[in-house]
């Protein structure tokens, strides 16, 4: 993107984003690239953020929590890369996305005891709901297959 000097714009709506957007010295393509960005970001925010979260966890280092940990693999970003592509922003709401040091992701739900561990070709999950233990180990990785278990845990 062409360089542009950081000022503070005040912006009420999407409408006024937009408007401003235009006002900006850069070049059609940039001003779309900010424009879908910028409707991602006022109108799914949940799918947003995983989106920002995952763009992290792809720059983490050997040993990135000081304890030797692997970095995570671009398989495994990939992989949960191509569930956000299909996913809705509520589908989002209550996960929360973190590292582990194993190399995988691993989604935690915000609202239940779940939990789904992403790995480079397989995924596994766990639900405890009403003292009732649910899960499976070793489920060959499908983005439609991981998605499906996500909206299935948050019932």
């Amino acid at each position: 993107m062409a360089s542009e000097p950081a000022v503070a714009y005040r912006t009420t709506s999407y409408m006024d984003a937009m408007a401003m957007i235009h006002t900006m010295h850069l070049t059609r393509e940039d001003k779309e690239r900010v424009g879908r960005r910028l409707v991602v970001e006022t109108t799914e925010a949940n799918l947003s953020k995983a989106f920002d979260t995952l763009e992290h966890l792809s720059t983490l280092q050997l040993g990135w929590d000081g304890y030797n940990a692997l970095p995570i693999s671009k398989k495994v970003i990939n992989n949960l890369r191509s569930v956000l592509l299909i996913s809705d922003n509520d589908d989002w709401k209550n996960w929360m996305i973190s590292p582990d040091g194993n190399a995988t992701i691993m989604l935690q739900s915000a609202t239940r005891r779940a939990s789904i561990s992403v790995g480079a070709e397989e995924f596994s999950y766990y639900l405890k709901t009403d003292g009732i233990r649910k899960g499976e180990s070793h489920v060959d990785f499908s983005a439609s297959k991981l998605l499906f278990i996500m909206r299935e845990l948050n019932k």
